[in-house]
This record gives structure tokens, C-alpha cells and sequence, in this order.
């Protein structure tokens, strides 16, 4: 019998030459081992209770009722040890009765080669089981002394399973005034959370079940005992309750501290004071243009002069807070707030579009005349005026924005209140001046004097795929850059689109060639959409440049599917044709999207981006974008959600079931995440 020291094995057999026989097998294989030699059955449970056997092999050669035995024997004192089964012949009836009798494989000192690869298979499968049993133990430990730990938390906490609450801590109880977890304990968690924040909460808490949800906080009103709300940020992670998996809900109150102060909050509302909100809007309109459009928005509670003189000063400073607590929670991350003046309110925002824009300025109008406003004993109900005034990056500065704002508000009050006066530009509608010429235009055209650049798609369900964007840039004096609003009303009043079109497809395909696992989204123009030869065009130079054509996607605007149903019917059909995938974007803001979807194959849609401003707690939103996805889903069209800016609107999509998302919440403000190849003119 080998005395070498190695892996415990235990050998049952009444010849000391089989032990000698395992123990050279394994040794061959690379796995000394110290076989411990076992005569008789009656002899095993006094070596199987020491725990230091790492595998039991039995020789059988007929007497099946050694190896039943010996089973009996690991079951009782060893759960789990590998039983290796030894015999003379094996075969595949033999090698079904050995494992019906308890032993983990049947095998024969004929095949050495094959009985010393499996106990190896045995033996690392053995060492991983108790591994995993280790880090078991240990997570039950460390799980009990993180039990211990939660009564002892300072910050309010929650834990919850399948939707179900199952321990809150005294910090909680004592922030919204409850007096026994046992008041709360087998209740829905939903039950503690404002309407309009539930759709968050519930989103945040199904992607965090499923793995896909990670260090995004949100901020939602939760409510108190006495039926109060509280504006919290809400922290969703993975965690443990009693050795079993649950959801923890960390929450921090929003706090007004002498810091705040200290760097130029209002003492109450936390919102910037005049100088600090200027010194910011300074910052902004002295910085690098941004991507989107940046608007400045002024405005105040229509009834508040009325409701001064009924209330007193402190309940009519509580009209004040709830009105300042509801700005700050329609407020996207980038947004810049300020109070003036006790009810006057600004906010410098940067959204996609002048539509996003209006649309974040309605919901909020719409929340704030829908909310009941609590003030000592009074209960009553205002409204509010927003004038917006878009930045005009080429003239404006501080004041003259703020003029414009103002103005826009007035212009909103003198037409009787509660409503949204949007002003572009230099104070009036658009008329499509740029300070970008025709001649400067087609010099970029024959000089390559465009570049491309990125904004990255991210999956909610976690796929693999790399997708992008693609947005067009101009080269300015000194390598400046451009936006294309500057540029593009240049180019479609001279019928330039078509040229500007093809250049940024045959440099996406170029792009392509040298990422060939990226998918890219190339806009078409409304005369690309007429043009019947820019699919054979384009055909020809991806086959040029050869690449895989779904790596490129096709997207028109839902405003130009409906007015060129016919074509861009063809269109996607004679783009998929080549395998290329096509694409609607700002879907749902036109008259008839789901008719539209009917006759258009679209492989993807984006939804619009402008209703995802509100997304997050207006219920008619919701139900709108769900009956999009369902439909789309219907149809095997993808899903993605434009301009997504904040954590509860990725929540509420996420309950919604879109796939993918793309916004400043993806990438941060900045827009180009990635350069371009080097750029070619189109030939």
C-alpha cells in the first residue's frame, strides 16, 4: 500500500493489492494520493467520521451488497463524498446498477486510464462543492452579522422580497414616523411610495431582481404614516434577509444644511440663489456649445400674490417649498435651478429638441395644477406660467437670455396664465438665418470638411451588441466645431441634403470596416427619401467597402414616414433587400404612429424623446409609450427610447420592457464618445 502523501482516499476491499492498484493509477495521473485501506464495511464509519476523506472507491467484483452497504454508510457519515464503484466487467448495465446503488461511476482496474480520469472528475468536483460550502457558510455568517448591523444603521432602510416588505430598521420608523415594523412587515412595498413615483420604484426593483440594475439611484416621494410625503433618493441593490435573496431600498432625505447655505442655496428649498444661478449660467454660455439645445425657463405660481394675502407668512412659504420640491423633482441631472425673489423660479436646461423642451415645461405646468397645496388649515389648488427662451449661443449672454425668458413668462401671463410660452432663438419663431453661408456649405462638401461622431445605444437586457448613433459635424474656423442646427437649414434650403447624406453613409461604412462588430444608425434625409437611386448607390459601395450590412441601420423620422408613406415603404424594403435593417425614429409625436408602423417594415423604432420628459410619473405617458412597445413587440421590432436623462425614466422603461436606451444618461453630456476614421469626400 502507498504511504506517499497526497489526497485522502479510502479503499474498501478485502485485497491490499487493489489499494496499491488506485493509488499507482492516480500517481500516473498526476495525483498523488494516500489510500487509506478498509477491509470490511463494518470498519468505514469510523474512518468516514474523521472528514478527511476526499473520495471512497469500492471494490464490488460480485458482492453487490458491499457497495449498497458502503453507500448507506457515506450517506449517513459523509453526505456528498464521491463513491467510485470497482469491478471486474463493466458494462453499461453494471455501470446503471452501480450508480441505482448509490456510487457516483462504475469503473475497472483493466482501464487504468479511464478509472484515474474519473476519480479526477470526482475529486474536482468534490473540491468545488465544499468550496462552495465555504463561501455558503461564510455568506451565512457575514449575512447574520449584517443582520445585526441593520438596527444599528443611521440611514433609513427597507427590505423587501418579491415585492413584499420583510424588515425595515428603527431609523426608517423613526424618519416617517411609524412605531413597530410590525406595522409594515408582509405589506406590498409600492404601499409606501407617492403614485407618481410607484413606476420607478417598481422598474427599479424588477431590473434589480433580473442583475441589471447597478448604482443608479433615484429620487421618489415616499410616504409617512400620517400620510405626509417625503422627497428621498432611493438606493436599489441586491442584498440578503435571513439567508435569503432580497431587494434593500436605502433611502437619504433630501437635507438643507449650513453647507448648502454656504455655497449659495436658499436656505430652505435648496435651490441656487441669484448669484450663484448666475455665476453657473454664466459658466454654461462661456463653455463649449453643447449638443441639443439649451433653453433658459422663468416661472411662478399664477395665484401666489392672491394666496399671500389669505395665508399667513409661513403657510404661504410652504406653497414656496412644495412648488420649488416639485421643480427640483422634474428637474433632469445637467439642469441648473435657481430661486429668485421667494416665488420666482429659473432653470437653464439642455434638451434634444425644442420639443423635449416644451414637453418637460407642460408636464411640469401639469403637476404643479393638479397638486393639492397644503398650507396651515387651507387646502388649495394653483397654477403656474413657464416662458422658455432658447439660447442663442452666437449672441445672447446672461441678461439677454434672462430678457427673453422674462418676456416669454409676461407674454404667458398676459394670455391669462397656465401655460408654456416658448420663445426660439432671438425672441421670435425660427426663421431658418444661420450664420453659417451657402458658400461655406458646399466648400465643406468638396473639402471634406465634416466629421462624424457618436452617441452610443445601451441594452436594458444586457445584449452585447455595440451601437451607435451617428450625428454629423462641421469644421469651423481654428477646427471649431459647428452644430448641425447651424448648418443643416443651410443645407436643405439649397437642396444639399442628398450630397450630405451620402457623405455621412460612405463614412459610416468606413467607420464599419474597421469596427466590424459595431452597429451604426445613419439618419436619412426627407430628399433621400424621394431619391429612388440612393439604394443602388449605396449598394454598390458596401460592396465596396465589404462589410456586413446589418451593421448598418437606416432611420427616418416618424414625421417624414407619414408624409412619404409610399416611398419610405420602398425604401425599407429595398434597403432590407440588401440585408441593411431600417429604422424610425422620434416615433409617437405624429398623427397616426401605429398606423404608420403598419406599412412601414421597420426592423427598429426609437421612441421620442420628448415623452420621456414626465415619463417617470405621469401615468398617460406611460400607458402611451407601453402601447408603443407592446405593439412593436407584436411585430418583432426592437425597441429604443430616446434621450433617456435620469435613473426613474431608465426604471419606468425598464417595467415597460424597452430594449435599449440612448441619452446623456448612457453617455454623460458629452455627445462625441467616439472620433471617425479619418473622413473621405464621396466619389
Amino acid at each position: 500500500m502507498s504511504t506517499q502523501s497526497g489526497i485522502p482516499v479510502v479503499v474498501v476491499t478485502k485485497s491490499e493489492d487493489h489499494v496499491e492498484a488506485v493509488s499507482r493509477a492516480l500517481r500516473n495521473a498526476g495525483q498523488p494520493a494516500h489510500c487509506q485501506w478498509v477491509p470490511d464495511t463494518g470498519s468505514l464509519p469510523e474512518v468516514l467520521r474523521t472528514g478527511r476523506a476526499r473520495l471512497l472507491c469500492v471494490f464490488v467484483n460480485g458482492d453487490w451488497d458491499r457497495l449498497t452497504q458502503s453507500a448507506d454508510q457515506r450517506d449517513r457519515y459523509a453526505a456528498d463524498l464521491p463513491l467510485l464503484a470497482i469491478d471486474r466487467d463493466v458494462d453499461e448495465t453494471t455501470i446503471a446498477r452501480a450508480m441505482v446503488d448509490g456510487a457516483n461511476d462504475l469503473v475497472t482496474l483493466e482501464e487504468p486510464v479511464r478509472l484515474s480520469a474519473v476519480a479526477l472528475r470526482e475529486l474536482r468536483a468534490y473540491r468545488q462543492y465544499l468550496e462552495v460550502r465555504r463561501l455558503t457558510d461564510d455568506n451565512e455568517k457575514l449575512t447574520a452579522q449584517l443582520s445585526d448591523l441593520i438596527d444599528e444603521s443611521a440611514a433609513p432602510v427597507v427590505y423587501t422580497t418579491e415585492g413584499v416588505i420583510v424588515n425595515v430598521n428603527p431609523a426608517w420608523l423613526e424618519l416617517f414616523g411609524y412605531v413597530d415594523a410590525d406595522d409594515l412587515v408582509g405589506t406590498p412595498v409600492l404601499d409606501i411610495f407617492a403614485d407618481d413615483s410607484r413606476t420607478a420604484i417598481k422598474g427599479a426593483l424588477v431590473a434589480c431582481n433580473e442583475g441589471k440594475w447597478s448604482g443608479h439611484e433615484i429620487a421618489v416621494r415616499a410616504l409617512g404614516s400620517a400620510g405626509g410625503s417625503l422627497s428621498v433618493t432611493a438606493d436599489v441593490t441586491n442584498a440578503r434577509h435571513e439567508g435569503e435573496p432580497c431587494v434593500r431600498i436605502e433611502m437619504q432625505p433630501e437635507q438643507v444644511t449650513v453647507e448648502t447655505v454656504s455655497t449659495g442655496r436658499h436656505p430652505v428649498t435648496g435651490l441656487f440663489l441669484r448669484e450663484r444661478f448666475v455665476n453657473e449660467l454664466e459658466g454654461v454660455l462661456d463653455g463649449p456649445a453643447q449638443p441639443g439645445v439649451t433653453l433658459l425657463a422663468y416661472l411662478r405660481l399664477d395665484e401666489m400674490g392672491e394666496a399671500r394675502n389669505m395665508l399667513d407668512p409661513i403657510a404661504s412659504d410652504r406653497l414656496t417649498l412644495d412648488a420649488a420640491a416639485m421643480l427640483s423633482e422634474a428637474a433632469m441631472p445637467a439642469d441648473i435651478y435657481g430661486q429668485f425673489g421667494g416665488d420666482i423660479f429659473m432653470v437653464l436646461i439642455t434638451r434634444g429638441t425644442l420639443r423635449d423642451a416644451r414637453a418637460w415645461a407642460d408636464n411640469l405646468r401639469r403637476t404643479i395644477g393638479s397638486h393639492v397645496f397644503e398650507a396651515g388649515t387651507k387646502s388649495m389648488s394653483l397654477t403656474c406660467t413657464v416662458g422658455i427662451a432658447q439660447l442663442d449661443p452666437h449672441h445672447d449672454d446672461v441678461n439677454s437670455l434672462m430678457h427673453k425668458a422674462q418676456q416669454a413668462y409676461r407674454d404667458g401671463r398676459l394670455a391669462g396664465g397656465d401655460r408654456v410660452v416658448l420663445l426660439e432663438k432671438d425672441g421670435s419663431i425660427d426663421r431658418g438665418t444661420s450664420t453659417v453661408t451657402l458658400e461655406q456649405l458646399k466648400q465643406a462638401l468638396m473639402q471634406n470638411g465634416f466629421r462624424l461622431v457618436f452617441q452610443p445605444v445601451a441594452s436594458m437586457l444586457g445584449k452585447s451588441r455595440e451601437m451607435f448613433d451617428v450625428l454629423i459635424r462641421m469644421r469651423g474656423p481654428d477646427d471649431s466645431e459647428i452644430m448641425p442646427a447651424d448648418f443643416l437649414p443651410v443645407a436643405r434650403r439649397a437642396g444639399l441634403m442628398k450630397g450630405i447624406d451620402r457623405w455621412v453613409s460612405a463614412n459610416a461604412l468606413r467607420f464599419c470596416r474597421e469596427h466590424k462588430d459595431t452597429q451604426l444608425f445613419v439618419r436619412l434625409s426627407e430628399d433621400t427619401i424621394v431619391d429612388d437611386t440612393f439604394v443602388a448607390w449605396f449598394s454598390k459601395q458596401m460592396h465596396t467597402a465589404g462589410i456586413n450590412a446589418g451593421q448598418i441601420v437606416f432611420q427616418v423620422t416618424e414625421q417624414h414616414a407619414e408624409e412619404h408613406l409610399k416611398e419610405c415603404k420602398q425604401l425599407a424594403t429595398q434597403l432590407q433587400a440588401i440585408d441593411c435593417l431600417f429604422a424610425i425614429e422620434h416615433f409617437g409625436v405624429g398623427h397616426r404612429p401605429l398606423q404608420t408602423l403598419e406599412h412601414v417594415p421597420a426592423n427598429l423604432i426609437k421612441v421620442d424623446g420628448s415623452l420621456m420628459q414626465g415619463l417617470a410619473g405621469d401615468k398617460n405617458i406611460q400607458e402611451k409609450v407601453g402601447l408603443y412597445i407592446k405593439t412593436a413587440k407584436s411585430r418583432d421590432i426592437e425597441t429604443i427610447a430616446e434621450r433617456v436623462e435620469d435613473a426613474n425614466t431608465m426604471a419606468v422603461l425598464w417595467q415597460l420592457g424597452v430594449e435599449f436606451i440612448q441619452g446623456y444618461y448612457v453617455q454623460g453630456p458629452e455627445e462625441v464618445v467616439l472620433e471617425s476614421v479619418e473622413a473621405q469626400a464621396v466619389t
